[in-house]
């Protein structure tokens, strides 16, 4: 006979791990206190396109003189230190603990006035799924889905086309090669969407994928990105 230990004494004699430092953590997340305390969070930062301001402020200059597609982003940390550590983990090493715990972080810290329709996470190619076996952006809207009890919808849109990593490239070629990548293959999008990813930098791929919903009809984009790092 095999003895099943009640949940919550089976969490007092094996207490969950860090998922930053490893060490036993008897919180709700499964960060201990001076890890959670340590993190990088966005304080200040365009409503729009959520880059870093030094200043307190509504808009960037450069959402001044080309305004995106999307119409505003919630990015609550900061894309260095330990997050950019849990998202690497995350996307190349297949540790899907990591979306429950970004999840988490996001919404703790998520203040929104009006609610999307749907979740729709950044397509991936299904070469790169294949190679990856899961897409980071659907295991995090996943678990924004469970908490939030806003419906999911991954099947709506597709990534036509296989493009290369986005970090690999500079700047101005990053908006060249998601140009055209995403299609939506179903009608029937309602008019607030929110697009889920991992982490925002130069902005290009969410604003070509916002671009493509709002031809098919979506009147309102929002980006929720579990980070948002510099122009890069």
């Amino acid at each position: 006979m095999v003895y099943q230990f009640p949940g919550k004494l089976l969490h007092t004699l094996l207490p969950p791990r860090c998922l930053i430092c490893r060490q036993p953590s008897r919180q709700r997340l499964a960060l201990c206190a001076p890890c959670e305390e340590k993190l990088p969070f966005n304080k200040l930062s365009c409503r729009i396109c959520a880059q870093p301001l030094s200043a307190a402020g509504l808009v960037c200059g450069d959402c001044q003189l080309h305004t995106p597609e999307y119409d505003l982003t919630i990015a609550p940390l900061a894309y260095r230190d330990d997050v950019r550590q849990l998202i690497i983990e995350l996307k190349f090493q297949g540790k899907l603990r990591n979306a429950k715990l970004l999840a988490q972080l996001f919404l703790q810290h998520l203040a929104i006035r009006e609610r999307p329709h749907c979740l729709i996470p950044i397509p991936l190619h299904p070469k790169r799924i294949r190679e990856r076996g899961y897409n980071q952006s659907l295991e995090i809207a996943r678990q924004l889905a469970a908490v939030s009890g806003i419906r999911i919808d991954p099947y709506s849109t597709r990534r036509k086309r296989n493009t290369h990593r986005q970090a690999d490239l500079g700047l101005k070629e990053k908006r060249s090669n998601v140009r055209g990548a995403f299609e939506v293959i179903k009608e029937g999008l309602p008019e607030h969407v929110a697009i889920v990813d991992d982490v925002m930098t130069s902005g290009h791929t969410v604003n070509e994928f916002a671009r493509v919903l709002k031809r098919s009809g979506v009147k309102k984009i929002s980006v929720w990105a579990m980070a948002r790092a510099g122009h890069a």
